[in-house]
C-alpha cells in the first residue's frame, strides 16, 4: 500500500468500524465465506491476514485457535487492531507493513495467506500490484495458497451507481447512517473515489464526517495475469459477470 491509502486511513481508522454491522465485526461472515479454504487446510495451518485492517477476521480466527498473523498498512488500523485484539483477549502478532515489504517483515512461511476487504484495489497500477503480489507470494510456503476478495470492478463502472447506504448503527450510546458515494473516472483504468460520509445522529443535533478512499480498477483478467507474472498456479476464482464481488484462490 503506498502513501496515499495509508494517509485515508490513517484518518478513518477511529471510525472504521462503523460501516460494518455488529455480525461483520465478529468475522464470522469472513469465516464463512472462506470456509472451504480453512477446512481443507486445517487448525494447524499457519495464517497471515495482510489486510487486517482493524483486526476483525484475524481475531475471529485467533478465538478458533488458528495461528494467525496480521499486517496492515496503515499504522492507524493495526493500533485499532491491537486494541481490539486486546479487548477480545486474544494474542495476535501485529504489524505495519506494505505488501511488498512483507518478506522483510516476516521471517516464517505461511500456509495461507488472505487479502480481504478490496483491499488489492489499493495498487495503483500493474507494477504495484505485482510488486504487492510478489511480497505475498514470498511470504508463503511452497504449496501455499494466497486467497484475494475484489469487487467486479467492470460491474460498479457499467452501473455508476452514484449512492451507497448502509443501515443505522447503533453503539455505545452513539447512532450512525454509513453511506458510499461515488465518484466515477471518464475512462475505466483511472481512479474511482469513494467519499465514506458518516453521518451521526446525536438527537438533537446531526453531524457528518466524510473520508475519501480511492481504488484503482482492473478487470478480471488483468489480476489472473499479474498472479501468474507473480510466480502463481492452479488459481480458482468464484468470478460471476452478474456479482458484484468474486474471490481468487492461487496456490
Amino acid at each position: 500500500m503506498h502513501d496515499e491509502p495509508v494517509r485515508q486511513y490513517d484518518a478513518f481508522s477511529g471510525d472504521y468500524h462503523w460501516l460494518y454491522s455488529d455480525s461483520a465485526l465478529s468475522g464470522k461472515p469472513a469465516l464463512e465465506y472462506n470456509r472451504d479454504v480453512l477446512a481443507e487446510a486445517g487448525l494447524k495451518t499457519r495464517i497471515l491476514d495482510c489486510s487486517c485492517g482493524i483486526g476483525s477476521f484475524a481475531i475471529a480466527l485467533a478465538k478458533l485457535g488458528y495461528a494467525v498473523s496480521g499486517s496492515d498498512g496503515s499504522p492507524g488500523m493495526i493500533e485499532q487492531a491491537i486494541l481490539a485484539a486486546k479487548h477480545a483477549n486474544v494474542d495476535i502478532p501485529l504489524s505495519c507493513s506494505s505488501w511488498q515489504d512483507l518478506p522483510a517483515r516476516f521471517t516464517e512461511h505461511f500456509d495461507l495467506v488472505f487479502c480481504l476487504g478490496n483491499s488489492i484495489g489499493h495498487a495503483r497500477n500493474r507494477e504495484e500490484m505485482l510488486r504487492s503480489l510478489k511480497g505475498m507470494r514470498a511470504v508463503l510456503r511452497d504449496g501455499g495458497k494466497l486467497v484475494i476478495h475484489s469487487r467486479h470492478w467492470e460491474q460498479i463502472g457499467d452501473e455508476k451507481k452514484r449512492f451507497t447506504h448502509y443501515p443505522w448503527r447503533e453503539r455505545a450510546g452513539q447512532r450512525c447512517l454509513p453511506l458510499y458515494v461515488w465518484t466515477y473516472p471518464e475512462k475505466f483504468d483511472d481512479a474511482f473515489t469513494i467519499e465514506v460520509a458518516l453521518v451521526f445522529d446525536a438527537g438533537a443535533e446531526v453531524s457528518i464526517r466524510s473520508y475519501p478512499i480511492v481504488y484503482y480498477p482492473f478487470r478480471i483478467d488483468e489480476l489472473m495475469e499479474r498472479l501468474q507474472c507473480a510466480g502463481f498456479v492452479e488459481i480458482q476464482t468464484r468470478f460471476s459477470e452478474d456479482k458484484t464481488e468474486y474471490r481468487v484462490i492461487a496456490a
